[in-house]
């Protein structure tokens, strides 16, 4: 667990203050707690492969659900990063190049060293619990995600923003999915490429394809991300406009994107038309 305050729960890395009301704490051993970083937000979206040293019961049949986590392997990391004015800083594969348990100690690091607020699409029922068996078989620290509250808990956006299960009421209502909820507000959804296909492309020595899809579906998270908070009121409509445009200029700068981007609906993302 994280450290303590005599007066409060072990301390979560939101930006709030805590039960105690205190702005500063100190440690176990009497000395400051240093200070959070600025609040950035990480949107993520992992790819994965079934691990072929944990074959599943039975084996899978078309239209079955996804097999349980621990039975996925994480061969990709696709994240954007943002400031605290929801602006796109740049979109990177972590760990790319490196082996499972390296991908997973680099995201694990990245959370643990910058307590991001994470933002994803049913990152509660598939990513984090992916990447935490997993970290489970190989050992690797994900203190982050266990310490730290609000990345787990279900009934709230702060520390992680599951934007799907969001949208959907946390269950009250069927989740929709990206594809459907992204060609809605003018982005593209897929294109070519689906879920479906990463294994057969991981197997035929394509990763790059399976990451430029990691990252496109990281574009059109931040980018169903920026209209929800216009929506739900934390940001006003000028603020929505100059941080969508600033991601897709972000996009049309980065190759694997461009794609995506040249097939957004400029217009209807920006509300004029």
């Amino acid at each position: 667990m994280g450290p303590w305050c005599h007066d409060c729960a072990p301390l979560v890395w939101s930006k709030r203050l805590p039960p105690c009301g205190r702005l500063s704490h100190n440690r176990a051993d009497g000395g400051p707690m240093s200070r959070a970083p600025e609040r950035s937000f990480l949107v993520l979206d992992i790819e994965t492969i079934l691990d072929p040293e944990l074959p599943l019961p039975q084996p899978l049949t078309e239209g079955s659900a996804l097999p349980p986590a621990p039975f996925h392997q994480v061969v990709v990391v696709g994240v954007c990063h943002m400031d605290d004015q929801h602006l796109a800083q740049r979109f990177e594969i972590l760990g790319k190049g490196k082996s499972e348990a390296g991908i997973l100690a680099e995201i694990a690091s990245y959370l643990e060293n910058n307590r991001p607020d994470m933002v994803s699409w049913n990152g509660r029922g598939f990513d984090l619990p992916v990447l935490a068996a997993r970290c489970l078989r190989h050992g690797v620290r994900f203190s982050h995600y266990y310490a730290t509250r609000d990345a787990r808990f279900r009934f709230s956006p702060d520390g992680h923003f599951d934007v799907m299960d969001y949208l959907a009421d946390f269950g009250a209502a069927r989740p929709a999915r990206l594809d459907t909820v992204s060609r809605l507000i003018g982005l593209p959804g897929k294109i070519g490429v689906d879920g479906k296909d990463v294994g057969p492309l991981v197997h035929a020595g394509r990763l790059a394809d399976v990451q430029a899809y990691c990252l496109g579906d990281v574009f059109q998270t931040a980018a169903v991300f920026l209209r929800l908070e216009l929506v739900r009121g934390a940001i006003d409509q000028d603020h929505y406009k100059r941080a969508m445009r600033h991601l897709l200029d972000r996009g049309a700068a980065d190759p694997r994107l461009v794609p995506v981007v040249n097939a957004c609906n400029r217009a209807r993302l920006l509300l004029e038309s």
